[in-house]
């Protein structure tokens, strides 16, 4: 996590992985603010890391699975505010195929998580809209990009709640 000289300010940058199975994509689920919170499986970048480095070290931090990018599909901008803290994000957003046999999910699209805090699970594409998936961009532009497996090249979208 990248810091900031001011008070009240931060400066993040953060990579995630879109894994596709079927007509679903791996979520993780932990504690948000207000309620359960819906994410793409990912971190923040560490000091000296690069970004496909995060992203495939997070993913195997909480799911142990082991992904390799495919294609950088989005970056995002997001500017917001939580619990006081004006926060500057760079999200990186890597389309990832997995090096391995998909783990059989439970009834419920769940499969085993390392970490206690998350919950990874199969969240199907045509329920992302009504979904709290965040950041809110990924509800609707999701679906629609997965339809022909993200041919776009690369978008830049911004967020900004201040």
């Amino acid at each position: 996590m990248l810091g900031s000289l001011e008070r009240g300010r931060e400066f993040l940058v953060r990579a995630c992985g879109i894994l596709l199975h079927g007509d679903a994509v791996l979520v993780q689920e932990g504690a948000g603010p207000t309620g359960p919170a819906l994410a793409l499986p990912g971190g923040h970048l560490e000091f000296g890391e690069t970004l496909t480095a995060c992203m495939a070290r997070e993913f195997d931090e909480e799911s142990g699975l082991n992904v390799e990018v495919e294609k950088l599909v989005y970056v995002h901008e997001n500017f917001y505010t939580l619990k006081g803290l004006r926060t500057h994000e760079i999200g990186f957003y890597f389309l990832v195929d997995l090096n391995s046999a998909f783990p059989t999910p439970d009834g419920e699209g769940r499969i085993p998580s390392r970490e206690d805090h998350l919950r990874l699970r199969l969240l199907p594409l045509k329920s992302l809209p009504s979904s709290g998936l965040m950041p809110s961009f990924l509800r609707d532009q999701l679906p629609r990009d997965a339809v022909d497996r993200f041919a776009h090249p690369t978008r830049h979208l911004v967020s900004r709640e201040w």
